[in-house]
């Protein structure tokens, strides 16, 4: 859910499918914590969803809740194997969450969701009341509290899915840079990032005078 530059189409594609699993959750919570505090909890809560078009929002809420359940169960499951592999190669990473990961989730997850409130709200008042509201549905009188919500809901979704993307994008690197170490003629280094290839030194070059022989060394 963050940078996917350099990642396998396999990686992207998962990526992308969190994504949406999780502005949709966000969406779904957006929503209701927008009407709830708006009407109330309790019965005047449902007579709002009810008088603005929601009869749909209940089968809706439930099948996006079990995407996201059954996306967030296997991001787990993931970042357990994950850690069990590179408990296998004798690494330890340490994850670190950075604040352009958060910031960047984050503003793409604002901008979807407001769309979507936008879009949801509009069509409801179309097919309810016989017209649309606009951009009112994120700053008119009836929903003064939409962007703030929406905006409150969004950071929490954007610092989970920053320390799940984090913590795995940790191991990856760790499990590969100990694979790497690990291969025949790979040098051992004191530094866990110093991973390279062997390079010639200049005396071993021919024409190097009265040069050791020619031979392959680390410098």
């Amino acid at each position: 859910m963050g940078d996917m530059s350099g990642v396998a189409p396999g990686g992207r594609l998962r990526a992308a499918i969190s994504f949406w699993a999780l502005a949709g959750i966000a969406l779904l919570v957006s929503h209701d914590a927008i009407f709830a505090i708006q009407a109330g909890p309790g019965e005047a809560l449902t007579d709002a969803l009810r008088d603005s078009g929601h009869d749909y929002w209940g089968i809706a809420s439930a099948l996006i809740a079990a995407i996201a359940l059954i996306l967030g169960l296997l991001a787990v499951s993931r970042v357990r194997r994950l850690r069990q592999r590179a408990f296998d190669v004798g690494v330890r990473p340490v994850a670190a969450t950075r604040a352009s990961r958060i910031v960047g989730t984050w503003g793409r997850l604002l901008i979807v969701v407001s769309i979507g409130f936008l879009l949801q709200e509009n069509v409801e008042h179309l097919a309810v009341h016989g017209h649309l509201i606009g951009l009112g549905a994120l700053a008119g009188p009836e929903y003064p509290l939409a962007i703030p919500v929406i905006a409150a809901v969004t950071l929490a979704a954007g610092l989970v899915a920053a320390l799940i993307s984090g913590t795995e994008a940790a191991l990856l690197e760790a499990i590969a840079l100990a694979l790497a170490a690990l291969r025949p003629g790979a040098v051992s280094s004191p530094y866990p990032l110093d991973v390279g290839s062997p390079r010639r030194s200049v005396l071993a070059r021919r024409g190097a005078g009265r040069a050791p022989p020619v031979m392959a060394f680390t410098t």
